[in-house]
């Protein structure tokens, strides 16, 4: 993990893109994402056009959705409430979240995942004034940790409920999504979308 996305297995990965979380409409911050997986990790990438980006919040589990990050939210098995949620800010600091039910988290810093490795890549500067151009975050989730799935790791065929989003705040706050909620709520897991595991693995 270094947060660049130029590894050749993000090239042939399917790209994601976003669109206003509260109506599904357009985005024209060109927001993009892939995802991965082989037997240990499930894995993600986000590239994030950005001209002024912005963060401050270095404490890892810090409330990071007040600024600017991309998020994983991860239902495994639709039928248990259960969902893993994970937050990246440009400064390349992390919240994970496993929460019981809609807004029902575990005490934030007593739940974390020791193997998760993630890292980000600032093409600019990260104090919020124009000039800069984009930055690019990488995340791997231990397959282990991802407890209400009916597989761990998953196998091909496997179908599991995920969303993606990007909070953006400067100069206006924007909240992207992959599968919009429709509302201004990330929390909705009814919505999420639904990833389908392959046999093509990450090498």
């Amino acid at each position: 993990m270094d947060g660049k996305l130029d590894d050749a297995a993000w090239a042939g990965a399917a790209i994601a893109g976003f669109v206003h979380n509260l109506d599904g409409s357009p985005s024209n911050l060109g927001t993009e994402a892939r995802m991965l997986y082989d037997e240990q990790f499930l894995y993600f990438a986000f590239r994030c056009p950005d001209q002024n980006i912005w963060a401050t919040m270095k404490q890892r589990d810090d409330h990071l959705w007040t600024e600017e990050v991309v998020e994983v939210f991860l239902q495994a098995d639709p039928t248990q409430k259960s969902y893993i949620e994970l937050e990246v800010n440009p400064l390349g600091t992390m919240l994970d979240i496993f929460l019981l039910d809609i807004r029902k988290p575990i005490p934030y810093r007593s739940w974390n995942s020791e193997k998760l490795k993630w890292a980000v890549q600032v093409d600019g500067t990260v104090d919020g004034r124009a000039g800069d151009k984009e930055w690019t975050c990488e995340i791997a989730l231990p397959m282990e940790d991802i407890v209400p799935a009916p597989h761990t790791p998953a196998r091909p065929g496997d179908r599991w409920r995920l969303n993606l989003y990007r909070v953006e705040n400067r100069p206006a706050r924007e909240l992207l999504a992959w599968s919009p909620t429709m509302r201004g709520d990330f929390h909705v897991p009814a919505m999420f979308g639904e990833i389908v595991f392959t046999d093509k693995v990450a090498p």
